[in-house]
């Protein structure tokens, strides 16, 4: 990654996979050697797949090899459609890859955004409170997190018990007398606390609660963590990207999606 000049990281959990038994991680060795790793992501039958390979094994068979194998092993499990992600820096670098792999380019793309560990000079708020989530709020949580982002509520529910069960993850919660207004998950797995899942509950938008939640969480994290922060913004949002970029967030990678027009199901 670091020599493709890439930011996004593999996520390599499977954990908000619709299925948590469909195979989710392929690799490729050469003898002893790691050569090759194919993810997959699907929360729902829209699998989406991070492919990379060992810089000086590209342009022997691997890639499509661990494409193949997946397509392969996937055919019994409920998957739709298939797109591949790729950073636009490595397509650029690489102009005929979408004509070699047979994908065609998706309109919708996302900005991958990163922050240095700068702490907020903030004024408490004394009526709203920034805590770790527990078990009991995981249906008030996925219940507005569903009207936020669209989602079925079977769904919403997985993420929000699985995002406050995983040691991994950290859900953050603002509340207000015992009601969840705001959330927001951080990743810890990678070198970044990785910030997703920001939702307001309707009704309580556009009152600086969203800014106030990630401002405490980030204070928070950089008293006990290291690592700077990074978080996602689709490129067809940008009043959420301006709040992200005045919370001090700078653009570091564009990623782009593919569609696998060779995707067959069996």
């Amino acid at each position: 990654m670091s020599h493709d000049g890439l930011f996004r990281e593999p996520y390599l959990s499977n954990q908000f996979n619709f299925d948590v038994l469909m195979p989710a991680f392929f690799i490729a060795y050469v003898e002893s050697q790691l050569v090759g790793l194919l993810t997959v992501y699907a929360d729902d039958e829209e699998a989406e797949l991070c492919l990379l390979v060992a810089l000086d094994w590209r342009g022997q068979g691997i890639a499509k090899a661990l494409f193949e194998t997946f397509k392969r092993e996937i055919a019994a499990y409920s998957i739709d459609s298939v797109s591949l992600i790729i950073e636009r820096r490595f397509l650029e670098n690489n102009p005929n890859l979408l004509e070699h792999w047979n994908v065609t380019l998706e309109r919708d793309s996302e900005y991958w955004l990163g922050r240095g560990r700068i702490p907020f000079v903030m004024q408490k708020c004394p009526d709203l409170m920034v805590t770790a989530a527990e078990a009991k709020y995981v249906g008030s949580i996925a219940q507005f997190q569903a009207q936020a982002f669209g989602n079925p509520m079977d769904q919403s529910l997985r993420y929000a018990q699985k995002a406050v069960e995983d040691e991994e993850c950290l859900l953050y919660l603002v509340l207000n007398d015992n009601r969840v207004m705001a959330s927001c998950t951080v990743d810890i797995s990678s070198d970044s606390n990785y910030l997703f899942g920001l939702a307001v509950a309707d009704g309580f938008r556009g009152q600086g609660i969203g800014t106030y939640l990630v401002q405490s969480l980030i204070n928070e994290r950089i008293a006990d963590d290291t690592r700077p922060f990074q978080i996602t913004v689709e490129s067809d949002n940008p009043e959420a990207r301006k709040l992200y970029e005045r919370l001090g967030f700078e653009q570091q990678t564009e990623v782009l999606h593919v569609k696998a027009k060779s995707f067959v199901k069996h």
